[in-house]
């Protein structure tokens, strides 16, 4: 009973480290000021570099325990994340900011490194795999200006670098995105484009069933023909020569002509050895009806 209660106490722990490192997995490194001067401030006040982590996943996942380093060089400076702060707690679609002071004795958020001496940044597991990383120039930082994923207005695609303004704790993209219904609205403003459009699109639906109807309407008259030819051609010669083609008949009429006949031949009965045959008996007496047979004989009386 021991033995099974330690094996489920491993497992439940097991489990619970892998799907920890599951939701890990969520977390990228979302936004970084290097070189603040007159931006976001931190509790104390000051102005220091910062990170932005975001938690791209559907449920809330605890980043206590887990590792944040920078690299100079062949040096590197790992950060901790203590367990026991419940504001490690990231909820879905949400972000949390750590504050890059090299004063980690100020709190939870608070690092043992700064960003504006290094240029390679990663958020670490507690195994200390690589979840998500950035490289940076720290020469070609601006002050004020941070860095982080945005949609390239060209491609489309997600890009890291040189963001329009700072928006911490929040979404990198300060410019509300167009619709595209909106932006089909402003090239077509009188709807013609839209009618044309709507209409090649039922027309095209149409011409499309009209032509598969047809192709299975051919394939199942082609498929009669085959039976019907299959259904001639196992009549017998004499039944064959009694089909005599008459003009402005058809293949369809003459085969129906063929199988009429074979069937009216296939209902005649000349010669049938199962048929019974009743005939009357000449003598109006036959022992095997005779009732006295069915008579029990009455007791000799003396």
């Amino acid at each position: 009973m021991m033995k099974r209660l330690l094996l489920i106490l491993c497992l439940a722990v097991s489990a619970g480290g892998v799907l920890r490192a599951q939701g890990l997995k969520d977390i990228r490194i979302n936004e970084v000021l290097v070189d603040n001067r007159t931006s976001y401030v931190d509790d104390h006040g000051n102005h220091v570099g910062w990170i932005e982590l975001y938690n791209t996943g559907y449920s809330s996942v605890n980043i206590g325990g887990a590792y944040l380093t920078v690299k100079q060089g062949d040096a590197t400076r790992t950060y901790r994340i203590p367990k026991n702060d419940a504001r490690t707690l990231i909820a879905p679609q949400g972000y949390v900011i750590f504050f890059a002071d090299s004063t980690s004795n100020r709190g939870t958020f608070h690092t043992n490194f700064v960003l504006d001496e290094t240029g390679y940044l990663a958020f670490m597991d507690q195994g200390k795999n690589v979840v998500d990383s950035i490289l940076y120039d720290v020469a070609a930082q601006q002050p004020d200006v941070s860095i982080g994923w945005t949609d390239d207005p060209e491609t489309g695609e997600e890009t890291f670098g040189p963001l329009a303004g700072i928006t911490p704790m929040q979404a990198n993209e300060i410019e509300e995105k167009m619709l595209a219904s909106e932006k089909f609205r402003q090239r077509d403003p009188s709807g013609a484009v839209m009618a044309i459009t709507a209409m090649s699109v039922v027309f095209s639906a149409l011409i499309l069933l009209y032509l598969s109807f047809k192709f299975i309407g051919k394939s199942m008259i082609r498929a009669s023909l085959k039976k019907e030819q299959k259904a001639v051609s196992a009549m017998p010669e004499a039944v064959k020569t009694a089909v005599k083609p008459e003009p402005g008949l058809i293949g369809e009429e003459i085969a129906a002509i063929a199988v009429a006949l074979r069937r009216y031949e296939e209902d005649l009965h000349d010669i049938e050895s199962h048929v019974l045959t009743i005939n009357r008996v000449a003598r109006a007496y036959s022992p095997w009806s005779s009732k006295i047979y069915g008579i029990d004989n009455q007791p000799n009386r003396k």
